[in-house]
C-alpha cells in the first residue's frame, strides 16, 4: 500500500495591502513613500507602509508622529476599509479558480489546498508562481506565497517570502527550515512572550526544540507544549472552507499587534459586521443569533452572543448587536489579539409582523441594490444613509488598522 501523498498548503499574503489597493486607485502613488493610518492628524498609528517608507525606519503599528518625523516627505492616506474589503473579495473569488479549499485568514491573506492539482496547474511551485501572476495582472496587487505542508510552515514561508516572493519549504524539511529562524517567526509568539523565552535560553527555533515540551509547559503552560510542536515544523493542515449550507458563518481577523484603543477595535468591528453581512444575503441567509469572539495577548479566547429579533442580514442590525455586546467586555479594559463574530441560527425565512414587515423588506430590497452597485463598481461606491454616522466615526479618523504585516 502506497504511502499518502504530503499535504501542499499555499499561504498568500497581499504585500502592503492597505498602500497596494490605494495604488491601483491612485497609479500616481506607485514608487512613492505612502503610509496609511486611520487617524492620519491625530494619535494614531500605521495601519499599512510602502517597502519605499520602510526604508526610512518606518513599520506597521509605529505610532503615526513618529513615522512623520523618520519620513517628512511621505504620503499619509487615511484608511478606507470598504474598498480594502472590495478588492479583499475578488483576491478570495480569484483564490476559488485554482482550488475549492480556500481559508480566508484575514482581509489580506488565506490558505488554500493544493493537493492533488498537479494535472491541472503543475506541481505547487508552479501553481503559486500562476496563482501570484493572476492576482497582480487582474487586480493590481502584489502578493508573497509560501508553500509547506501545513499551515503553520506555509505561514512563516509566505513571511520569508515578502516583498512579491515564493518560498517552498519540502516535505520532511520543515525542522531544518525553521531551526535557525527567531523565535518571533512562530505565530503567536508575541514580545511578552519572547522575554520570557529569552530569559530561559530560547532565541532561535532551535533552541526552544532543545529545551523540550516538558520545561516549555512548566513555564508557559499548555501554550509551551504546543510550542514545541510547531518548532519541530508540526500544525494543522486542514483547510476549511465554507459549507454549502452552513451552520453558521463567521469572520475574523488577528491582529499581528494586540490592539487596545477602542476606535481602532469599532473600526474592524464594522467592516466584520459589513462582510458578514454581504455573505448572508449572498447565499439568501439570515441569522437568529449573535456571537462576538475575543482573544487576549495571554490566548484566554470567550464569546458573547445576543439573539437577533427578527433575524436579520443587514450590515447595520449585526453591527449595533455586536457593539452592544462589545461595549459591556470594554469596561474590563479590553486588549485584544484576535476579534471575530458569527451568525448562527441560520434560516432562509423570518417571521415578520404586518408592522415590520413592510420596512424590513424595504431595507432587504435597498441592500440587494447595494450589493449589487458594490458588485459591479466596488464596495466604497455607495452605502444607506443610517450607515453614515458609523463610517465617519472609522473613516477616515475613527481605527487604526494593522494589514498583518
Amino acid at each position: 500500500m502506497s504511502e499518502p501523498r504530503p499535504k501542499a498548503i499555499l499561504h498568500i499574503d497581499l504585500d502592503s495591502f492597505f498602500v497596494s489597493v490605494e495604488r491601483v486607485l491612485d497609479p500616481s502613488l506607485e514608487g512613492k513613500p505612502v503610509l496609511v493610518s486611520g487617524n492620519p492628524e491625530g494619535r494614531g498609528v500605521v495601519s499599512s507602509a510602502s517597502y519605499e517608507a520602510r526604508e526610512f525606519g518606518v513599520r506597521s503599528a509605529m505610532p503615526i508622529g513618529r513615522a512623520k518625523k523618520l519620513c517628512p516627505q511621505c504620503v499619509i492616506l487615511p484608511v478606507r476599509m470598504k474598498a480594502y474589503a472590495d478588492f479583499s473579495e475578488k483576491v478570495f473569488e480569484l483564490l476559488r479558480e485554482f482550488s475549492p479549499l480556500v481559508e480566508e485568514a484575514s482581509i489580506d491573506e488565506a490558505y488554500v489546498d493544493v493537493t492533488g492539482t498537479e494535472k491541472l496547474f503543475g506541481p505547487p511551485r508552479r501553481l503559486a508562481e500562476k496563482m501570484q501572476k493572476a492576482v497582480k495582472q487582474r487586480l493590481g496587487l502584489p502578493s508573497s506565497i509560501g508553500i509547506g505542508r501545513n499551515k503553520l510552515v506555509a505561514k512563516i514561508a509566505s513571511k520569508l517570502a515578502k516583498p512579491a516572493g515564493i518560498v517552498e519549504v519540502a516535505p520532511g524539511r520543515e525542522r531544518e527550515f525553521l531551526a535557525g529562524l527567531s523565535i518571533r517567526v512562530i505565530p503567536g509568539v508575541g514580545g511578552k512572550t519572547e522575554e520570557r523565552l529569552n530569559e530561559m535560553g530560547v532565541a532561535k527555533v532551535r533552541d526552544l526544540v532543545r529545551l523540550g515540551p516538558e520545561k516549555l509547559s512548566q513555564s508557559l503552560g499548555k501554550w509551551g507544549a504546543e510550542l514545541w510542536r510547531h518548532g519541530q515544523g508540526m500544525g494543522d493542515d486542514v483547510v476549511v472552507s465554507e459549507e454549502p449550507a452552513p451552520k453558521s458563518l463567521g469572520k475574523e481577523v488577528t491582529f499581528d499587534e494586540d490592539l487596545s484603543d477602542p476606535e481602532q477595535i469599532g473600526t474592524w468591528l464594522y467592516f466584520l459586521a459589513h462582510q458578514l453581512g454581504l455573505r448572508l444575503r449572498k447565499r439568501g441567509l439570515y441569522a437568529r443569533h449573535l456571537t462576538v469572539k475575543l482573544r487576549s495577548p495571554e490566548f484566554k479566547t470567550w464569546t458573547r452572543g445576543a439573539t437577533l429579533e427578527p433575524a436579520t442580514s443587514h450590515d447595520f442590525d449585526l453591527y449595533s448587536a455586536a457593539k452592544k455586546i462589545l461595549d459591556k467586555e470594554k469596561g474590563k479594559g479590553l486588549t485584544l489579539r484576535l476579534l471575530g463574530i458569527c451568525a448562527g441560527s441560520l434560516t432562509e425565512s423570518r417571521q415578520l409582523s404586518l408592522f415590520e414587515r413592510e420596512e424590513i423588506e424595504k431595507r432587504d430590497r435597498l441592500f440587494k441594490a447595494l450589493d449589487r452597485l458594490r458588485e459591479k463598481f466596488g464596495v466604497d461606491t455607495v452605502y444607506p444613509a443610517g450607515l453614515k454616522r458609523i463610517i465617519r466615526k472609522s473613516e477616515p479618523g475613527g481605527g487604526d488598522e494593522n494589514d498583518g504585516e
